[in-house]
């Protein structure tokens, strides 16, 4: 969606707008029917006073207010960016004015529709506080349409001070109930905010909170919270986390380093998703969780640093997914996970560098292998056919007794009639996937 362009009204004479007002309302309707309720605003800014009585009134299930966004920006923070529309690069005031221009067209979609009801509200640019008012404004539109779903992501070109982000409000909009989904991005969510929010939207079962300067020592807690998913992701500033939820299904946590976080009580929940890359600790991660380990079903790990805790049993896990810089001396590691998961159905490994292998085979074999009957499954990411790699594969077929599939993403050139060979002489039934 781009912003709207004073130069589109020129191309559109007066004839042409008479013609098309001339339309029945039931085919004027049904032509903005298919356009986005965001970009239909724009279409009929500059025709008659019909079309825009006709859009008003058009139901919508939501806006989604977003631009291009500059390629060089998603890798980092840059001074300058090369603009998509026009291949020039722009300047910081030229970005301000680009801002005010998208401002204006979310204040005009919002204020101007007058349909009672928006099931879900997106908007994406590059705001800060300085948007505050603005911002503000269309939350409390969006609020009191009973909006269920509301997602905010404000990214920053150059670097943004912690005050400087946009700060979500802690107030009670008529409507607030209704709101099931939050999602914040390059927002400022303080631990006051986030207490505010779990206790003021009592439909809230999703919360995700991404680059949330503010939070430090993030609590979710409250018997009466409904809060189903939560994911805090790359939040650098927090210290530490506590959860009490007796609704929680899963939580997802990223981080550069390990925090302490401390689930006091989630008797439902089922799936985890953690990674901390700079100094992950899997013992660490398993003193924490202890309790709560075997009822996981679905469990996604980052492996990056080794060692090797005692795992308990993952009596209810039937999917696991790792990701690794290399399997070489995370071989056993991968292995222990997989011997304490006995009712696996599901095996994800997503290789992520391919330095420094080395063989590591001889150590991790001399572990018994526990044969699986429940592993259907197995799929591998970024497979180049080292020795060590192969090696794992023929583990993995060794104790996969009623294998069903094997999906292999990579270079397998070399290395297909010797799998397929494999698969042929330990699993016959087992179908291999290449992609």
């Amino acid at each position: 969606m781009e912003l709207p362009n004073s130069k589109m009204v020129k191309h559109d004479g007066n004839n042409r707008r008479d013609r098309i007002s001339e339309l029945p309302d039931d085919v004027l309707m049904g032509i903005l029917s298919f356009l986005p309720p965001e970009e239909a605003v724009l279409k009929t800014s500059f025709l008659s006073h019909r079309w825009k009585q006709l859009w008003e009134s058009l139901p919508v299930s939501g806006f989604n207010f977003r631009v291009p966004m500059p390629v060089c920006c998603r890798g980092g923070h840059v001074k300058n960016l090369k603009d998509l529309r026009d291949g020039k690069y722009i300047t910081v005031e030229d970005m301000k004015r680009e801002c005010s221009k998208f401002v204006e067209w979310v204040n005009n979609v919002m204020i101007s529709h007058q349909g009672s009801t928006i099931d879900e509200l997106r908007v994406r640019f590059y705001l800060d506080k300085d948007s505050q008012r603005y911002i503000d404004k269309w939350i409390e539109i969006a609020m009191r349409k009973q909006v269920k779903k509301l997602e905010l992501d404000f990214p920053s070109l150059l670097h943004r001070p912690s005050n400087a982000f946009y700060p979500f409000p802690q107030e009670c909009f008529p409507g607030i109930e209704f709101l099931t989904s939050l999602c914040l991005v390059n927002v400022g969510v303080s631990d006051e905010a986030m207490e505010f929010v779990l206790s003021n939207y009592p439909m809230l079962e999703t919360l995700h909170l991404r680059n949330s300067p503010l939070l430090i020592h993030p609590k979710v807690s409250g018997s009466s919270l409904r809060l189903k998913h939560l994911n805090i992701s790359h939040s650098e500033s927090i210290q530490t986390i506590e959860i009490s939820a007796p609704n929680l299904v899963s939580f997802e946590y990223h981080k550069l380093r390990k925090v302490p976080f401390h689930i006091w009580y989630a008797p439902k929940l089922s799936e985890l998703d953690y990674s901390n890359w700079l100094d992950f600790n899997i013992a660490y991660l398993v003193s924490q969780l202890y309790n709560y380990l075997p009822q996981l079903v679905t469990l996604r790990l980052s492996l990056f640093l080794m060692d090797l805790p005692r795992f308990p049993k993952f009596t209810s896990l039937r999917n696991l997914t790792c990701i690794t810089a290399r399997i070489d001396n995370r071989l056993l590691l991968l292995k222990s996970l997989i011997q304490a998961s006995p009712f696996l159905h599901k095996f994800k490994l997503l290789i992520k560098d391919h330095k420094e292998f080395k063989s590591g085979i001889e150590e991790a074999g001399k572990e018994e292998a526990q044969p699986n009957k429940y592993l259907k499954e197995v799929e591998i990411v970024g497979f180049l056919g080292q020795s060590v790699e192969v090696e794992f594969v023929t583990y993995l077929l060794k104790i996969a007794i009623k294998l069903e599939k094997i999906v292999i993403h990579g270079k397998l050139e070399r290395m297909t009639q010797n799998l397929a060979h494999q698969l042929m002489k330990n699993r016959p039934g087992a179908e291999l996937v290449q992609l």
